[in-house]
């Protein structure tokens, strides 16, 4: 048997209400398969998979727990709970900043918790202060994407009271992320926020006022560098310290700034820091979906746009770089060019899809779409519209394909996005969601299924595609949510 588990990336089910793109009305191919099929509710947020009560989902913690097949604590618990027990008090790294004259802690002044959290930099700094670090600058980078866009006035005064009483801790250089989680492979764009830290230009004073000038404009993610009074920036030379628990966006910032600076950080980013200088290195899973995959001599495509391709090699895989199977990686068109263009680069893809499904060698192939995840952080419910049209479209095409070459296509998601596009007052929302994921089986003439349950996680995907494929399931995975069935 062959099959296509295809994630389409952002789309959360939720009830029809203005500002969600993710509706029968948008999607209608989608939703008349779940009608047609039945369909379950996925959890993708919180301890459904492995993070804290309403802690928003992501494609990293969605995309790992679609690989594993079981419910893993996320990167950001783990630091958590390193900084509860002590772990992280007595990791070794601290050995090589300890009696610092002065550190630079850097990272997302957020509450999504997506790609960093405001916490971790809180943590950071209670522990360098504990480690004799005579002067601690925090230099929060403004959110606006995954916490929600306004907010940051909110998130400094709650971060101004949380340091309050550390010793020797004070702000310094305040940012939006805007060139600080660019993963273009542009330096210029991460330079600009190197240069901000440095103070290359001179700064302006922030103050609370600077900031609700620019939020009458404008996303705080786009909020230009200002001095804190009192702070200082980064001269060249003193280590800096990185505090997002994500790579993909803060491995290219890390690049510029350790052209400058010694840089440490609490993840892996790549070649990009030291391994000596990373407090939490990747532990890879050693079961999962590839490995299963890869017993059954069983090999699969990995298909998808450059900002996601990460997600459906190394994160499906366990953080595991060798198992990847054949992967094919689309280019993606420039952030700043998606509010012109939603459909991004949905055609190619579609096409690197349709050429696997006709090869008939090929028997597995995941796939991931971007499009609802990306357009929706834009919080404007007409790019996502057209973006859900764009990928019910391509649904559609790779449905008929699929049906003609006898393939069954798995369909689900990693974490909400397009399903809100706006809050309750109507204002632009383009944050991710805690909303649950649909699940849906088509499968192709020859072969049925029955359900087995209609409600679960995203652990659950990966036992499900195994007995799509007629592989064996397990049994460290949790249940398959369908049995197949061929016809005679």
């Amino acid at each position: 048997m062959k099959a296509l588990l295809l994630i389409l990336d952002g789309a959360g089910l939720a009830a029809p209400q203005p500002g969600n793109a993710v509706t029968a009305e948008t999607m209608p191919v989608l939703f008349r398969a779940m009608a047609e099929n039945g369909h379950a509710v996925l959890g993708a947020s919180g301890k459904p998979v492995g993070q804290d009560d309403g802690q928003v989902g992501n494609s990293e913690v969605g995309h790992l727990t679609i690989g594993a097949g079981f419910v893993i604590p996320s990167t950001l618990s783990r630091i958590d709970d390193a900084f509860r027990n002590g772990d992280w008090d007595a990791c070794g790294v601290w050995a090589g900043l300890k009696g610092s004259g002065r550190l630079h802690l850097i990272g997302l002044l957020s509450d999504a918790g997506v790609h960093g959290h405001m916490r971790s930099l809180v943590q950071a700094a209670e522990l360098a202060c504990r480690h004799g670090v005579a002067d601690v600058v925090v230099h929060p980078v403004l959110d606006g994407v995954d916490s929600q866009a306004g907010t940051a006035p909110a998130l400094i005064k709650a971060l101004r009271s949380a340091l309050a009483g550390l010793p020797r801790v004070r702000l310094g250089v305040v940012s939006g992320r805007k060139w600080f989680t660019d993963r273009s492979g542009d330096l210029d764009i991460s330079a600009v926020f190197a240069d901000g830290l440095a103070g290359t230009a001179g700064l302006p004073e922030f103050t609370g006022e600077a900031l609700d000038a620019h939020l009458a404009k404008g996303s705080e993610a786009s909020f230009p560098a200002h001095l804190a009074p009192g702070g200082v920036t980064v001269a060249a030379g003193e280590p800096v310290l990185l505090t997002q628990h994500r790579a993909d966006r803060a491995t290219q910032v890390a690049r510029v700034i350790s052209m400058r600076n010694p840089v440490y950080s609490l993840v892996e980013l790549a070649d990009a820091v030291p391994a000596g200088r990373i407090f939490f290195p990747t532990v890879p899973l050693t079961k999962g979906l590839a490995f299963e995959l890869r017993q059954a001599g069983v090999s699969s495509t990995r298909i998808a746009e450059a900002c996601k391709f990460p997600h459906v090699t190394r994160f499906i895989n366990g953080l595991n770089t060798e198992l990847e199977g054949r992967p094919v990686r689309v280019e993606s068109i420039p952030d700043a060019q998606i509010p012109e263009r939603p459909e991004m680069s949905i055609d190619q893809v579609a096409r690197e899809i349709e050429a696997v499904v006709r090869d008939p060698s090929a028997r597995v192939a995941i796939a991931n779409i971007a499009n609802l995840d990306q357009v929706g952080h834009l919080g404007r419910y007409d790019l996502a519209a057209t973006a859900a049209q764009a990928v019910d479209r391509t649904l559609q095409r790779l449905l008929g394909l699929c049906r003609e070459h006898g393939w069954t296509v798995l369909i689900t998601s990693d974490h909400g996005n397009a399903d809100r596009t706006q809050d309750e007052a109507g204002k632009p929302f383009g944050s991710h969601t805690e909303r649950p994921v649909p699940f849906t089986v088509v499968p192709p003439p020859g072969l049925s299924f029955t359900w087995t349950r209609r409600e679960g996680s995203l652990a659950n995907v990966a036992p499900t595609l195994l007995n799509a494929l007629g592989l064996s399931q397990p049994g460290y995975m949790e249940p398959s949510l369908i049995a197949m069935v061929a016809k005679a």
